[in-house]
């Protein structure tokens, strides 16, 4: 198992032009949604570093959860992201 925090891949769908009109709440539901059902255990919330940068629901999130994440599903998981949210 790895650590895999929902704002890796927030970030990752935000720097490809991907969800631009889906809230980071919203967003990180999906992603919860496709972790856990590849096996994903949510760990915790955890600061994103940014606390000093002003939230934006639209762009790169302050907070995110973490989740206990099968090494061998990271390849299907980033095909699953990238086939289900545009």
């Amino acid at each position: 198992m790895i650590v895999i925090s929902n704002q890796i891949l927030i970030d990752f769908l935000r720097l490809n032009n991907r969800a631009n009109d889906v809230r980071n709440e919203q967003l990180g539901k999906q992603l919860d949604d496709i972790i856990k059902k590849l096996g994903g255990t949510q760990h915790e919330r955890v600061d994103g570093g940014r606390s000093n940068e002003e939230g934006q629901p639209y762009g790169f999130p302050k907070t995110s959860m973490s989740y206990d994440f099968p090494e061998n599903q990271l390849q299907t998981l980033f095909i699953n992201i990238l086939n289900t949210i545009s």
